[in-house]
């Protein structure tokens, strides 16, 4: 969240890419919004008691969109994020629409 101490995944409005990162060898990027990563790291907690931060909510909400797209098959997920660094952001009981204006409707990818 903009102003904590411990940044989590930026933005693209950011523009910031990780050094680390070889945009040649993806098969594709799927853009996610903060209110979708939320549903997401909200879903992971409640379904699988996995404690995770913003970064795991949008890559869980984009293997629902893409399973969703499968006829058949399998979607592997890694989640490196916990949730520890957002505890003062309390993303798992805050109103989504007041945490929506307060992460200002950047996008994860």
């Amino acid at each position: 969240l903009p102003g904590e101490q411990v940044q989590g995944l930026r933005s693209l409005e950011d523009g910031f890419v990780p050094p680390v990162l070889d945009e040649s060898v993806l098969d594709d990027k799927f853009l996610v919004n903060n209110r979708d990563a939320v549903i997401g790291l909200r879903r992971l907690l409640r379904e699988e008691g996995i404690f995770a931060g913003l970064s795991c909510g949008a890559a869980i909400a984009v293997a629902v969109r893409v399973a969703r797209e499968m006829d058949r098959g399998s979607v592997v997920v890694l989640l490196a994020d916990g949730g520890w660094k957002y505890l003062s952001a309390d993303l798992w009981s805050r109103d989504l629409d007041e945490l929506e204006d307060e992460l200002e409707g950047s996008l994860l990818w």
